[in-house]
């Protein structure tokens, strides 16, 4: 069949091949793009040939090329996409048109092509020599990972918030459930829309990941509420978190104030008293012990907390008899001729006179939190607007400090065992994916397999929780300067004594910054 010709060469095909024919010399390699064009079906697969028959122009016969299809259909290998190139000039397209859908359909067809197809670009929208996008498959739409809420802890930030002329330390203390009160809910995961191939083949869509609500069964309840689970406290008390889940402790609430009529109280668990301590009583809880009484307490024989925190909304006027402790942090406006021990943190807001403070950290308020008297034991830092007074009141404060070195090496090991944790979290979710979303389909050997993943993949999230927890702790450690640290923002008063680990120095005239030691050196900066 012949395919082109002109004065100085012909084209012909025979079973699929192209062959040339040369009549006469000068026709150049350059001019034959012009050919390409009228032949568009043409492909050079022999392009030696070609430059030989076109440079001897002996006229004999030469193969050059194959002839490709007037339709030229190219699917892609995961069988989502179709392209069409039609290889016709726009003068064999304008004569095809009316038919060229059915054509195209029937090429389509004959790929194996039977979804997706863009009947709008086939019947109006086909270009002559370009490759064109005719048909797509129907990818799945994975379904939408589970959603989960949780109570929100208040913040344990004392503030100071100033009211006209009295000043008055806010904490919200104790976030306190009644029965049925909401700690939690869960938008579960979706299932997904499954997707099809060109050639019709259902693809399943990956059901979206489902989470579980962390939560203790003996005092949260879970139940279905429209398309949500949620959780609702079982019974009153105190929301809690720990270990990622979210609980309920008990509380007991004192209305009035403990006294005679209450007598001493010892509880396991937390203290809420909305009065005040009469003089003389003890109040000992395992949790939080909260005294929320503006008049603060006197002299008390002793409040304690077993492992929470302590939290005085009006303050401690001791009478030297008043003695406070807590197996985590202290919350109180003021304090004064009292003892005060926490594990972790001592927070006053205006003032400590006279007292003796022991904790980790000690904080007075930045701004107004005045150190005057007594003594003071910190084991890694002190900070306070004005340590001692203008009556020269002797202040005694010491840092025990801390091995700096040590706590590097801590740091480092933590943070080794937190990249293992992390890289088997990672371990574990890629192993988890494969199962998740076909749960339905897994044998019972793997349905364990996955159960067990779940399993220790919480285990894991846990411990990472733990670590996460203990490089906060460390952290601060290395904010501190130095291996101990002792910050005045506004004032040191003389006969204000301080010793950081086994240097001490007196201030002897009114200044203020920061005072620490370093390699056994004492700097004020």
């Amino acid at each position: 069949m012949e395919l082109f010709a002109n004065e100085w060469l012909s084209l012909s095909e025979e079973n699929g091949a192209v062959w040339i024919q040369v009549e006469k010399p000068g026709f150049a390699m350059k001019d034959f793009e012009a050919v390409l064009d009228q032949v568009p079906r043409l492909t050079v697969t022999k392009f030696a040939n070609l430059q030989l028959a076109l440079g001897e122009s002996s006229g004999g016969r030469l193969e050059i090329g194959q002839l490709k299809p007037a339709i030229e259909v190219t699917v892609s290998k995961d069988f989502m996409k179709a392209s069409v190139r039609l290889n016709l000039t726009p003068e064999e397209l304008e004569r095809e048109r009316e038919r060229l859908p059915a054509r195209l359909i029937e090429a389509l067809q004959a790929h194996g092509v039977v979804h997706g197809i863009l009947y709008d670009v086939l019947n109006g929208g086909m270009v002559a020599r370009e490759k064109q996008t005719v048909a797509l498959g129907t990818s799945p739409v994975p379904g939408t990972d589970a959603q989960l809420a949780y109570f929100e802890l208040s913040p344990r930030r004392p503030v100071i918030r100033e009211d006209g002329n009295a000043d008055f330390f806010e904490l919200q203390f104790i976030d306190e459930v009644k029965p049925g009160d909401w700690l939690g809910e869960k938008i579960p995961a979706t299932a997904g829309t499954d997707g099809r191939n060109l050639a019709g083949v259902a693809l399943p869509a990956k059901r979206g990941r489902d989470m579980p609500l962390k939560y203790d069964a003996h005092t949260v309840l879970e139940q279905q509420e429209g398309d949500k689970l949620v959780l609702r406290a079982r019974s009153s008390g105190a929301v809690k978190k720990a270990a990622g889940k979210i609980f309920v402790q008990e509380m007991l609430i004192i209305a009035g104030d403990v006294g005679p009529q209450t007598g001493n109280i010892s509880y396991d668990g937390n203290v809420q008293i909305r009065g005040t301590v009469l003089d003389g009583f003890t109040v000992t809880a395992t949790k939080d012990i909260s005294v929320l009484g503006e008049i603060g307490v006197g002299a008390v024989a002793r409040i304690e907390s077993l492992e929470g925190d302590v939290y005085i909304k009006g303050g401690i006027f001791g009478r030297e008899k008043a003695v406070v402790r807590a197996g985590r942090s202290v919350f109180l406006k003021h304090a004064k001729d009292c003892v005060i021990e926490a594990a972790e943190n001592i927070h006053v807001g205006l003032y400590a006179i006279n007292c003796r403070l022991k904790s980790r950290y000690i904080h007075l308020d930045k701004r107004k939190g005045r150190l005057i008297g007594g003594e003071v034991q910190a084991k890694i830092k002190l900070v306070a607007a004005f340590i001692g007074n203008e009556s020269e009141s002797l202040t005694k404060v010491s840092v025990e400090g801390f091995d700096r070195s040590a706590i590097l090496k801590k740091m480092d090991s933590l943070l080794q065992e937190y990249k293992k944790a992390l890289a088997s979290l990672e371990h574990m979710r890629r192993e988890m994916d494969i199962y998740e979303g076909y749960e339905e389909l897994l044998k019972h050997s793997q349905k364990k397999e996955y159960l067990d993943f779940g399993i220790r993949y919480e285990q894991t999230v846990e411990r990472v929780m733990e670590l996460e927890e203990e490089r906060l702790k460390l952290a601060a450690y290395m904010s501190t300067k130095g291996d101990g640290e002792v910050t005045v923002m506004l004032k040191a008063f003389p006969r204000t004594m301080l010793q950081i680990k086994e240097i001490g120095r007196q201030i002897e005239r009114i200044t203020a910054g920061s005072f620490y030691v370093e390699k056994n050196t004492f700097f004020h900066e």
